[in-house]
């Protein structure tokens, strides 16, 4: 009996370890999780800087515009707070300097990077500069310029197109008509390419002379950018390449697309002035080889043709020619304007006592104005 109930009493008691030995690794599991869970829980929605960025511009006092998830304006030193990540456009416009765009990377536990084209020639900047005219423009946030050369290039590849589909319909025919409309078609067709090229050369060469930003230096808590100085040399000189780059290089903007859409108007008006009139030459030609070849009967008639089209071939070249005194009266205007340019009037760099920043976050958006006194 007793023998029994000790072997009794060791099963009674035998479970009791087991249970506590389950419920310390419960307790442990319980534990562990609440910590994982504590240290995976994230303290932002966004990844942030450990301190704030001061941005300076060089020259100093100069005004800084930053456009990406959140959007400030203000005057140099201007600063941001860790939450502000991420990738942002920034134009720089500094007193004497020429306004300069590019593009900065602020990423957490890092000195900001810049990810546009540095000032200089390069592969890149040749490449972008090639695509189609206005787009490099539109890209690199000046509209006004991109339009107008869009505009341009886009009528010019529409007239190459139309007179291209006239020349291959017209040259399959086998009477003199058809065979003169093939011959204006084509000629046609090759000026309206040159108008084209010209454009399009334009169009890289404004882009690659455009102000660009630089990076004078950056650090984890400090970055100073650098704009291309203002000259008068280095306006007249862009203008004299492209009409209008001087004057957007020296921060006037309207005046350089009112300089650039005149001209590129002007040459296209030529060039359907230098259609025009090459269709009448081949009208009057034809007119007198029909003199030459007419039975007495026919004189009268074709005598009266070839003084039409020679009344309206020299109406149509005095247009040419006053459209072609047009268009480089534009472009000495143009070059003339940027001599005049008042470089250091601009009241776009005045520094300013106030800024308002919105740094935007997922979940929260904040607005900060800062004062100057």
């Amino acid at each position: 009996m007793i023998s029994n109930a000790r072997s009794s009493g060791l099963r009674r008691a035998g479970p009791r370890p087991s249970q506590a030995s389950i419920a310390a690794l419960a307790a442990a599991a319980l534990l562990a999780a609440a910590g994982t869970a504590r240290a995976q829980q994230p303290r932002s929605m966004v990844p942030t800087r450990d301190s704030t960025m001061t941005l300076m511009t060089s020259p100093p006092q100069g005004r800084l515009f930053l456009r990406g998830a959140s959007e400030v304006t203000g005057s140099s030193p201007l600063e941001l707070g860790p939450q502000w990540t991420g990738h942002y456009s920034v134009r720089v416009d500094a007193p004497g300097d020429a306004m300069a765009s590019g593009s900065l990377d602020f990423l957490p536990g890092a000195p900001p990077t810049s990810s546009s084209e540095p000032p200089g020639f390069s592969g890149k900047l040749l490449l972008r500069a090639l695509y189609f005219p206005g787009m490099p423009q539109l890209l690199a946030g000046n509209p006004a310029r991109g339009v107008a050369f869009l505009a341009a290039g886009l009528g010019g590849v529409g007239s190459v197109v139309r007179d291209h589909v006239g020349y291959r319909d017209k040259v399959k025919g086998t009477d003199f008509e058809s065979r003169d409309e093939a011959s204006d078609f084509r000629y046609a067709r090759g000026r309206w390419t040159l108008y084209t090229s010209a454009v399009w050369g334009m169009s890289a060469v404004d882009y690659m002379l455009r102000a660009r930003m630089q990076l004078v230096l950056s650090t984890s808590n400090r970055v100073v950018l650098g704009a291309p100085e203002l000259t008068r040399g280095n306006v007249i000189l862009r203008s004299a390449i492209v009409p209008g780059a001087g004057q957007d290089y020296a921060n006037q903007r309207t005046r350089g697309f009112l300089w650039l859409s005149g001209t590129v108007m002007a040459g296209a008006a030529y060039f359907v002035a230098d259609e025009s009139h090459h269709r009448l030459l081949t009208k009057l030609h034809r007119a007198e080889l029909r003199l030459l070849t007419a039975t007495p009967s026919e004189i009268p008639a074709l005598q009266a043709d070839v003084i039409r089209f020679t009344n309206k071939e020299r109406s149509s070249y005095d247009l040419l020619s006053g459209l072609g005194l047009a268009m480089a009266g534009i472009y000495a205007a143009n070059i003339i304007d940027a001599g005049m340019l008042p470089l250091h009037s601009s009241e776009s760099w005045k520094q300013s006592s106030t800024s308002i920043s919105v740094p935007m976050q997922r979940g929260r958006v904040a607005v900060a104005i800062t004062r100057r006194f």
